[in-house]
């Protein structure tokens, strides 16, 4: 299945577009796509204030909510991820 992630804040690096399309297998999860965003940013990026971006951001379904790590992701589905702020 493919699903569509909207890219936020650090997180747009991974593309050039706003949206990066993900492969993942079957009955996915929120955590399936973490374990998915970690290989992809260990394989194409060697930038390392990327490396924890798949474990501290946030993941929003297309209605807006705070989805967690059981959440099953759906075919074609339009997932956004924001990246934390920090600040002080």
């Amino acid at each position: 299945m493919e699903i569509q992630l909207k890219l936020y804040g650090s997180s747009k690096i991974l593309s050039e577009k706003e949206t990066l399309d993900i492969q993942l297998p079957n009955n996915s999860d929120i955590k399936k796509l973490r374990d998915i965003l970690t290989k992809i940013i260990s394989e194409k990026y060697s930038r390392s204030d990327l490396e924890n971006l798949p474990k501290t951001a946030a993941f929003f379904s297309e209605k807006d909510e705070v989805i967690d790590d059981s959440y099953k992701l759906s075919n074609k589905e339009y997932i956004s991820i924001i990246p934390p702020i920090g600040g002080g």
